[in-house]
């Protein structure tokens, strides 16, 4: 933390009125008072005073929240200097929590703000889209209802959870021209995003901070505030990048090209037999069939490529040569179309949409080009897939989005260093080029829990290794390490795996033994807070889960003892993160391990989430041992062991818990 002084552009009593807050805390029973806590708004103070970046990584249970809104709303009082805070999280549901500890902390200071949630426009029901998507649904009485409600205003998705989400996909305000539209004025949408900028105090998630600062400032949907605050920063690389994405759909190509030839030749049978079409077909078709081969080849060495549903592909000499074919056809087409003796808006806008697909077809092609490329498959199809692609520079965009030097940022997270250190976060933003602003590293704060009494770190040193020839076996292997251990704490087991197809055979495999506890499996059909509000409930169960379970669930208390990791969390191949290892000598270490270490901190914060929790992690993976001292200066475990005798121990002493006896396991 940097000396504070008097001379400051805020009121000195600033400091001292936060500083004793904290103070005060220390001995009361009511709220707890944690060092972490006071020492990170200390640190915010810095920021806003001197108008620096600060990186502080703040560990479980020092209610990081409380760390940044208790200076914010004290600074807040000084009407004239302080222009107001813009916090942004990760997801909806944060934001609304955050608004409730705002008003929880204003009542306690008796510090009044009005605090404005801003979401991005998907949250938000579009009237014209309503009106269009009830037409082909004319039989849906709830339709009706739903109308008379967004006509009054009622837009927010909040609102109307009841929803089926493939109903809300047609419905909700996605990139149409709303400034057009004939519903404008009395748009529910309009006029929340209208409020954005005239408020001070304002909760947005990711989505909705990029959008603002891509755009100009004459434009831009959020205020200009004295700080900005973002929370969860581990998620900010991921949605810079979304934002910058983009996407080729065949079909949706071909019917650009149908309407343009069409509204140029009157020629309805312009489809049958036409040469564009006929290249443009065999372009998807190489680059489908170059990417299945390379999604095979990468699932036989890493079996989570099948999670992925997306893979990178070669240009191969077909493939050129295909794309050129198609480019000279394109080229063609724009010509005669600009040439059109009719040109109206619809159809120049039809020439600048197909030039922007002409350019990026001859980006793919170039030697060095300026995007990567991969594609999705698309689902319920065999065949079908769509190009995307995302410029290769998002760090130095990044960096220029976040170099306005008018303003205090404080980037947070209970996961953003590795060994120690903030490098590859900051790395990953461009942090350390951004001119003019101070960039500040603050010593990690410490989770206050109290890990070396109540948390031992299991790393099983007898499981076969993922990468054995025999994955059965492995699988195998795997199930009796799990059947052991959660039968050790009687069930209150968290186990997380990076692959569904091996979660569901390791599941199907323990699920043969007889258990007297619940054994959950997460699949794609259940919804995921349904799922985590049975975990929760069902003290004794066990529940076997993927991706999203890594992090934002909170489970305290004797439900979740026992947190099993099936394998080291790293990152899947994909163009991506090839791509960013290409840029060092070392791209394993650089890259591959730092993005391990981050997922892997995540996964094993699920267990300590109060004073009072005690448990196990385990970690099953042969490789530990390869990267054990970068896991143990990345994770807060002091009690480490690699003997099972250990852990029971542990749970007996600790937890209460006598092993179950068992049989041999099933096969």
């Amino acid at each position: 933390m940097s000396i504070w002084k008097k001379e400051t552009s805020f009121n000195y009593d600033l400091y001292e009125e936060v500083d004793s807050f904290f103070e005060n805390l220390k001995g009361q029973k009511e709220v707890e008072y944690r060092e972490g806590q006071h020492m990170l708004a200390l640190d915010v103070l810095d920021a806003l005073k001197n108008k620096e970046m600060l990186l502080i990584e703040a560990g479980v249970g020092i209610g990081k929240s409380w760390g940044y809104l208790i200076p914010l709303l004290y600074a807040s009082k000084d009407k004239e200097k302080f222009k107001g805070f813009l916090i942004s999280t990760s997801s909806i549901a944060l934001q609304e929590q955050l608004k409730d500890e705002v008003e929880k902390l204003s009542k306690m200071l008796n510090i009044d703000i009005p605090v404005t949630i801003a979401k991005g426009r998907n949250n938000y029901i579009c009237q014209k889209r309503l009106i269009s998507y009830m037409k082909k649904h004319s039989d849906d009485e709830m339709l009706n209802k739903l109308l008379e409600k967004v006509e009054q205003g009622v837009v927010d998705k909040e609102e109307y959870k009841e929803i089926p989400n493939k109903v809300w996909k047609n419905i909700n305000v996605n990139h149409v021209n709303c400034a057009s539209c004939l519903h404008k004025k009395d748009c529910g949408y309009m006029l929340k995003r209208e409020s954005f900028p005239t408020a001070n105090y304002v909760i947005c998630n990711h989505d909705l901070l990029v959008e603002s600062l891509k755009r100009d400032s004459n434009d831009s949907i959020l205020k200009e505030p004295s700080i900005l605050v973002i929370d969860e920063a581990h998620n900010l690389e991921d949605k810079i990048r979304n934002s910058y994405q983009g996407s080729i759909s065949k079909n949706k190509l071909e019917a650009l090209i149908i309407n343009i030839s069409c509204m140029i030749n009157d020629d309805l049978d312009f489809y049958e037999d036409n040469p564009i079409i006929t290249s443009l077909n065999n372009v998807f078709r190489l680059i489908s069939l170059n990417a299945k081969n390379k999604y095979r080849r990468n699932a036989k060495e890493d079996i989570e490529v099948f999670d992925e549903e997306i893979s990178g592909f070669d240009i191969s000499f077909k493939l050129k040569e295909a794309i050129i074919d198609l480019d000279n056809k394109l080229e063609t087409l724009i010509i005669e179309t600009s040439n059109y003796r009719y040109l109206d808006k619809k159809i120049i806008n039809y020439i600048n949409i197909l030039k922007n697909y002409v350019n990026i077809f001859r980006d793919l092609i170039k030697n060095n080009s300026d995007n990567i490329y991969w594609v999705s498959f698309i689902s319920n199809t065999n065949e079908h897939v769509s190009l995307e692609y995302v410029r290769k520079d998002i760090a130095k965009e990044a960096s220029r989005l976040l170099s306005n030097n008018n303003y205090g940022k404080v980037f947070t997270s209970a996961t953003i260093t590795t060994n120690g250190n903030y490098n590859f976060f900051a790395d990953s933003l461009n942090l350390n080029e951004i001119k003019g602003i101070p960039l500040i590293k603050e010593f990690p704060q410490d989770s206050p829990y109290d890990y070396h009494n109540n948390a031992l770190l299991y790393l099983a040193s007898d499981v076969i290794s993922s990468k054995s020839k025999d994955h059965s076996l492995y699988l195998d292997s795997l199930a009796l390490k799990i059947d052991e251990l959660i039968n050790i704490t009687e069930g209150r087991s968290l186990v997380l795996f990076t692959s569904k197809e091996d979660m569901k055979q390791t599941y199907q495999r323990v699920n043969l033994n007889n258990h007297n506890f619940n054994i959950m499996l997460q699949t794609d059909d259940v919804n995921i807070d349904d799922l985590k509000a049975r975990f929760m409930e069902d003290k004794n169960s066990v529940l076997f889960a993927t991706g999203s379970f890594y992090e934002g669930i909170d489970i305290k208390g004797e439900a979740l003892e026992n947190v099993i990791i099936a394998k080291l969390p790293f990152p899947v191949v994909n163009p991506i993160i090839e791509e960013k290892a290409s840029r060092f000598v070392d791209g394993f270490s650089e890259v591959y391990l730092p993005l391990m270490l981050i997922k892997l901190k995540q996964g094993a914060g699920r267990l300590i989430r109060s004073s009072t929790d005690k448990g196990i992690v385990s970690i099953l993976d042969a490789r530990c041992n390869e990267y054990k001292e970068d896991i143990l200066n990345s994770l807060p475990f002091t009690n480490v062991t690699d003997n099972i005798k250990d852990v029971e121990e542990f749970s007996l002493n600790k937890l209460g818990h006598a092993m179950i006896k068992k049989g041999e396991f099933s096969k």
